[in-house]
């Protein structure tokens, strides 16, 4: 009986070290150097992962996890013989391939967002790239073409864009004016169908001063106003706007993520290369020194809580423990 509880104790002892623990995954690319990297939320500075080195991406300026768990990135190229593209890395296989060029230089992507296989691409203000929202059609595997997908409601760009479930698609319609180094415009709302409803937020009110990433939680629209550094929410089911959240400097927040949690990852546009966490209440909960200069665009994917685990099954062997854990 002793022996028998020695091992009950030990066992029970080590239900603790069986639990694996950590945050959600984040991907960043910058647009300065080219560098795709991986972190882990709960320790962005000790996790930092170098998956594609300097250079390996040509100013790229936005990135979305797609259905089949690949990264796929915006590309906005050289302006010479490297030509706009789509790029898809494998984080099974660390491989990194072109799905499509934009070989005319008429996109040069900005935000990005998957409708089922369809990719959507923004456009990139830097570039005074007009036009509509640009489905690419079968983007994760297949006959892969462009299309325009939204119709009315001019675009002057689109840094950021983001679906609800709905199906309506957000845009934030950034004009840039390189003259006077401002930003301004509306962000602006789609049907299911790519067709204009209106304008959500406009120009120059309720905080909005150069709309540039989006991100949605539920019926909660986080938008990112480049001019003053501060993150604004807006309830889409009154499409009230109130400050969130700020960074305490303009030109600071650009691209938005959210995180399983619910709080909100900023990236600076402005070559600072700093990653803003916000908490759910827009407290600013941390900041990370990632050294990517501009940060091109961010992207999360969810690693669930351990929750309950239960010992599914435990043994000794030669003095060693080890464990099968079940998620319940």
């Amino acid at each position: 009986m002793p022996r028998l509880s020695s091992v009950v104790v030990l066992a029970a002892s080590l239900l603790i070290a069986c639990v694996a623990s950590g945050g959600d995954t984040v991907y960043v690319v910058s647009f300065t150097t080219g560098e795709l990297i991986r972190y882990d939320a709960a320790d962005p500075a000790g996790t930092t992962t170098v998956l594609s080195s300097s250079g390996s991406l040509v100013k790229p300026s936005g990135i979305a996890v797609g259905p089949d768990g690949n990264l796929y990135i915006g590309e906005d190229g050289d302006g010479a013989g490297y030509a706009p593209r789509i790029a898809k890395y494998e984080p099974g296989s660390l491989t990194l391939s072109t799905v499509y060029a934009f070989g005319s230089y008429d996109v040069f992507p900005g935000g990005l967002a998957f409708k089922g296989n369809d990719l959507l691409v923004g456009r990139n203000p830097f570039f005074q790239n007009t036009g509509p929202i640009v489905k690419l059609s079968n983007a994760t595997g297949g006959a892969t073409s462009a299309s325009d997908y939204t119709s009315g409601g001019s675009l002057a760009s689109s840094p950021g864009i983001a679906l609800a479930a709905d199906g309506k698609l957000y845009v934030a319609d950034q004009t840039y004016n390189f003259i006077s180094g401002i930003a301004s415009g509306p962000v602006k709302r789609f049907d299911a169908t790519g067709t204009y409803e209106g304008e959500v937020i406009a120009s120059d009110t309720s905080g909005n001063y150069g709309p540039t990433g989006l991100a949605i939680n539920g019926t909660a629209l986080y938008s990112a106003s480049i001019m003053t550094g501060a993150v604004l929410v807006t309830d889409l089911g009154t499409d009230t706007t109130n400050p969130f959240a700020t960074s305490g400097n303009p030109f600071e927040v650009g691209p938005l993520a959210l995180l399983s949690d619910g709080s909100l990852l900023a990236g600076s546009p402005s070559g600072s290369g700093t990653i803003y966490h916000f908490g759910t209440n827009g407290a600013l909960v941390g900041t990370f020194a990632s050294g990517l200069g501009q940060i091109g665009g961010i992207a999360t994917v969810a690693v669930p809580e351990p929750a309950t685990l239960v010992l599914a099954g435990v043994g000794i062997t030669s003095g060693l423990v080890f464990c099968r854990q079940r998620r319940t």
